[in-house]
């Protein structure tokens, strides 16, 4: 992880150089003549790469790949091969462009948006940062380098800081327009866009994030929306929103989403997604029993009962959905009620991959009772 954060700050101090004489790429043919400048930034980027693959952060998942790039190609067809899209696994709402034309998409973002749409919106956003040089010509001084190389911010925001989150205003707006450009040129529906920015505009809303980064900022956040808003208002047609083949791909994704934020103990987000009926309609059903996980953490008045009332929905809807009957079976246990938690465990053990580390546990308990 050192490695990775001492090589992005690299990265950034070597985008210090000049910006004079730059020109956006026009072809991915055009990524084989860059100056001098450029080519030690575009090293850079590639050992960032190699970096990141090395950490284990890379969410190694085929068939999701090939969507999410199939979808980078049908908007930037003339980069085909150029830019290449990683899965990050991060549950942050994010995503970041590196100057090699590498584009991360957090899982969390991936979780949250809705539609192919929404997808093609954030990937011309952030493709447009390649194309336009957004990394080479954004300074950052040593001292600030240096002083996020201190902080021991983790590295998916880190990264944020040199891509969606970090670049001038400016270069937000034009990666917002000329994104805005592409989506609607592939026959995507322009309505979709602003909905990329309101998901994070709910999450910094409901979870009070304060954090120092264009996306969780208020205001920008706000001044984007209106503007896609705007450009969507004064077009005319319709356009491709491909829900269905989205979310029959990222049903597995969701699902992993979930189990991390509960892993890293942001219950708060789980919970203001599987509450809210607009959202957890997109997740499979087993996404239920995280939302009981969520309250047990959570642990407020009522929440016991919610949760128990959230593992009796997983239960319901998603009957082979293993965790779901240990979680009940502790339960049944805890009440005294010996021959209900019996059932659940012995149902767990049922459904329970062979090399489950928790099914000694579970036998243990079984003993016990």
């Amino acid at each position: 992880m050192k490695r990775v954060l001492c090589l992005l700050c690299a990265l950034l101090l070597v985008g210090c150089a000049t910006t004079e004489g730059v020109s956006s790429f026009k072809s991915g043919a055009d990524t084989g003549t860059l100056l001098e400048s450029e080519r030690r930034v575009w090293h850079e980027a590639n050992e960032a790469d190699v970096a990141i693959e090395r950490s284990g952060q890379i969410y190694e998942q085929a068939r999701l790949t090939a969507y999410v790039q199939g979808v980078m190609d049908r908007i930037y067809p003339e980069f085909k091969g150029k830019i290449k899209v990683r899965i990050y696994d991060s549950t942050d709402l994010n995503a970041f462009a590196m100057f090699n034309g590498s584009i991360y998409v957090n899982i969390g973002m991936l979780a949250r948006i809705e539609n192919e749409a929404q997808l093609a919106a954030l990937l011309g956003h952030e493709a447009t940062h390649f194309t336009e040089k957004h990394n080479f010509q954004h300074r950052v001084s040593a001292k600030n380098a240096s002083a996020f190389a201190s902080t021991g911010i983790p590295f998916s925001r880190l990264a944020a800081v040199s891509s969606i989150s970090g670049f001038s205003r400016d270069h937000e707006r034009e990666a917002d327009a000329k994104g805005y450009e592409r989506m609607v040129k592939a026959g995507y529906d322009p309505r979709e866009a602003h909905k990329v920015f309101q998901h994070l505009a709910d999450e910094v809303k409901a979870l009070k994030i304060e954090q120092p980064y264009f996306f969780s900022s208020h205001p920008q956040l706000t001044e984007r929306i209106e503007e896609f808003n705007r450009l969507a208002a004064n077009y005319k047609g319709g356009g491709r929103v491909d829900a269905e083949p989205y979310n029959s791909i990222m049903g597995p994704v969701r699902l992993d989403a979930l189990r991390k934020d509960i892993g890293q103990d942001r219950y708060k987000s789980v919970i203001l997604v599987m509450e809210d009926s607009k959202k957890s309609r997109y997740y499979p059903a087993a996404g239920n029993f995280y939302l009981g996980e969520a309250y047990i953490r959570r642990d407020e008045k009522n929440d016991a009962n919610k949760a128990l009332e959230a593992y009796k929905t997983t239960e319901k809807l998603a009957p082979k959905f293993a965790p779901t009957y240990m979680r009940l079976g502790l339960h049944y246990m805890k009440a005294g009620n010996k021959a209900t938690a019996r059932r659940y465990f012995e149902q767990y053990l049922s459904l329970a991959p062979k090399d489950a580390t928790d099914r000694g546990y579970v036998q243990q308990y079984m003993n016990s009772l």
